[in-house]
C-alpha cells in the first residue's frame, strides 16, 4: 500500500532529519512510528501526503511514484487527523464532516447520509450533535469528529499525527478504543505517530521504531515485546514493560494473528469475499459492540450461498470455542490438543480481542520454555 525507497530528507542547515529509510505499510494495517523528539517520525508522515517532499529516495502509494500525482488530489485521497484537531470553528459539525465530500464533487443526499453515518459510528447522535459548532463540543467530542472527518471522503490511507496526546488519561483510553473498534469495522491503512509506547502497543499491528531518522526495528507489538533489538530498543520500550513479558503467559500475551469478523446483517455473498480476500476457512460474526455471537465456516457459506435470503445470522453456528485473556498457557494448549481446532477467539470483558492459533500457541509455549531455560528455572 505504501512503500518509502531509500528516503532521505536533508535541510538546508545540512540537518539530516531522514537517512535512507525503507519501510512498507501493508493495506490494512495500523503501522505505528514511535521515537524520541527529532527521530524523523512526523517528517515520515508528512511526506506520505506530501507536505514535505523527500531529498532523496522513492514513496510509493498503491504501486505509484507519489511525485507524479497532483499533491491536491493525493491529498483528498488520504485522511489527516492531527493533534490540534483543526475543525472549522464558523462551520457546523455536520459542515466540517462533509468538507472533503464536497470538494469530491459528492451528491448532496451521498454526504448528509455519510454524515450521519460517520457520527452514529462513534456514538454522537446526529440529530443532537450535527448542527452544533465545535465550540459547543468537549475536547474528547471535537477530536471523535476530527477522526470522522478524516473519513468522511471514504479515502484508503489516515494519516494520524499524535492525535490524541492532549486528552486527558480517560478521553485517550476511550478514543484509543474506539479507534480499535472502528479499524476493525473499516479497515483503512492508518499511519499512526505517536511518543507514547503504551498507545502503540495498544493500537499497532506493527510498531517502527526510529532514531535520528533511522529505522532500528520494524515488528508486531508482541515480538518487540520479545526481542527488542539492541539496548536503545530496550530502554525506550522501558523494563517495567520488558519484565511484564518474563511471567509465564497468559490469553492476551499470545494473540499473534488479527481475527477475521463479519457482521451478522451480511449476506453470504459478501462473506464469502471477506474470506477468498482474507485467505481463512472461518469467519467470527461479532455485533457492534465486538461481542461474539457465532462463527460461519467456508462450508456453511458454500452450502447455502444459492440462497439469496439468507444472511450471516441465518446459518452462523453460535456456540463457539473460546478463551479469556487471563486463561494460562497451560490451559489454552490442552484445546490445542483436539485435533480440530486450529483457532480460538480471545475474549476480554465480553469482546473480541484477537485470536490464537495452532501456530501461535506453539511459538508461545517455545519461548516460554526458552526464558526459562535462559533464567535457570528449567
Amino acid at each position: 500500500m505504501i512503500e518509502f525507497k531509500d528516503v532521505t530528507k536533508q535541510y538546508e542547515d545540512g540537518f539530516e532529519a531522514l537517512k535512507g529509510i525503507n519501510f512498507h505499510v501493508k493495506e490494512g494495517e495500523l503501522f505505528s512510528l514511535i521515537g524520541p523528539s527529532g527521530c524523523g517520525k512526523t517528517t515520515s508522515m508528512k511526506m506520505i501526503n506530501r507536505l514535505i517532499d523527500p531529498t532523496s529516495g522513492q514513496i510509493l502509494v498503491e504501486g505509484e511514484d507519489i511525485k507524479k500525482k497532483d499533491p491536491v488530489k493525493l491529498r483528498r485521497n488520504i485522511g489527516y487527523v492531527i493533534q490540534q484537531i483543526g475543525l472549522m470553528p464558523h462551520m457546523t459539525i455536520g459542515e466540517n464532516i462533509a468538507l472533503i465530500p464536497q470538494l469530491k464533487k459528492w451528491p448532496k443526499e451521498k454526504y448528509l447520509g455519510r454524515v450521519d453515518e460517520l457520527l452514529d459510528l462513534v456514538g454522537m447522535d446526529p440529530s443532537v450533535y450535527k448542527d452544533r459548532y465545535p465550540s459547543e463540543l468537549s475536547g474528547g467530542q471535537q477530536q471523535r469528529i476530527g477522526v470522522i472527518r478524516a473519513l468522511a471522503g471514504d479515502p484508503p490511507i489516515i494519516l494520524m499525527d499524535e492525535p490524541f496526546s492532549a486528552l486527558d488519561p480517560i478521553s485517550r483510553e476511550q478514543l484509543q478504543d474506539e479507534l480499535l473498534k472502528l479499524q476493525e469495522e473499516i479497515r483503512k491503512t492508518v499511519v499512526f505517530v505517536t511518543h507514547d509506547m503504551d498507545e502503540a502497543l495498544k493500537l499497532s499491528t506493527r510498531i517502527a521504531i526510529m532514531r535520528e531518522g533511522e529505522m532500528v526495528q520494524i515488528d508486531t507489538p508482541d515480538k518487540i515485546l520479545r526481542r527488542p533489538k539492541d539496548k536503545f530498543v530496550r530502554e525506550f520500550i522501558g523494563e517495567k514493560r520488558l519484565n511484564a513479558q518474563m511471567s509465564d503467559p497468559i490469553a492476551v500475551d499470545l494473540m499473534q494473528e488479527r481475527i477475521v469478523t463479519i457482521g451478522p446483517k451480511r449476506g453470504l455473498a459478501e462473506a464469502l469475499q471477506v474470506i477468498r480476500k482474507e485467505k481463512v476457512d472461518k469467519l467470527f460474526v461479532i455485533n457492534k459492540e465486538r461481542e461474539l455471537l457465532g462463527v460461519v465456516t467456508l462450508e456453511d457459506l458454500t452450502n447455502h450461498y444459492q440462497d439469496e435470503e439468507k444472511i450471516i445470522a441465518d446459518i452462523m453456528e453460535p456456540e463457539v470455542l473460546k478463551v479469556y485473556t487471563d486463561q494460562t498457557i497451560g490451559e489454552i494448549a490442552d484445546l490445542f490438543s483436539n485435533k480440530e481446532v486450529n483457532a480460538i477467539p480471545v475474549i476480554g470483558e465480553g469482546k473480541v480481542r484477537g485470536l490464537i492459533t495452532k501456530a501461535s500457541i506453539i511459538q508461545g509455549i517455545a519461548e516460554w520454555r526458552h526464558k526459562k531455560v535462559v533464567n535457570g528455572d528449567e
